[in-house]
């Protein structure tokens, strides 16, 4: 199966290191495959919510990682992640319990990481 992610990602937001703008675009994709599937079934089994939580785990993983292999100070970078996992993680609970929108959080997830690429991941690609 060929991988579409690319299309998900647009050219404005890539910042020039592979593993990092195709774990972006996969992000991107996984948001748009899961709202496609909510449209035809309003209930989000749990495993999606799950899955999507790791991939987030794992890309902020990689963008530490890099930054440390720089030699970059990334500790207000890794906070700002930290602080989006924990809102998003909460914010999905709550769709769990019938507490939030889950469009509203997704949409939430989308704009977060389209301003955090464009004000904050730039930086990853800078001469250490």
């Amino acid at each position: 199966m060929k991988d579409d992610s690319r299309q998900f990602l647009p050219t404005a937001l890539h910042i020039g290191i592979a593993e990092i703008d195709a774990q972006h675009a996969s992000l991107f994709r996984h948001l748009a495959q899961l709202k496609a599937l909510l449209i035809d079934d309003p209930a989000l089994p749990v495993s999606h919510i799950e899955a999507l939580l790791d991939e987030l785990r794992v890309h902020f993983a990689t963008e530490q990682h890099f930054a440390e292999s720089r030699g970059f100070d990334f500790s207000h970078h890794a906070e700002r992640h930290r602080e989006m996992l924990a809102a998003v993680t909460k914010a999905l609970g709550d769709v769990l319990n019938g507490q939030s929108d889950i469009f509203g959080v997704l949409r939430y997830v989308e704009y977060w990481f389209e301003r955090h690429i464009a004000q904050e991941d730039r930086m990853l690609a800078q001469p250490g």
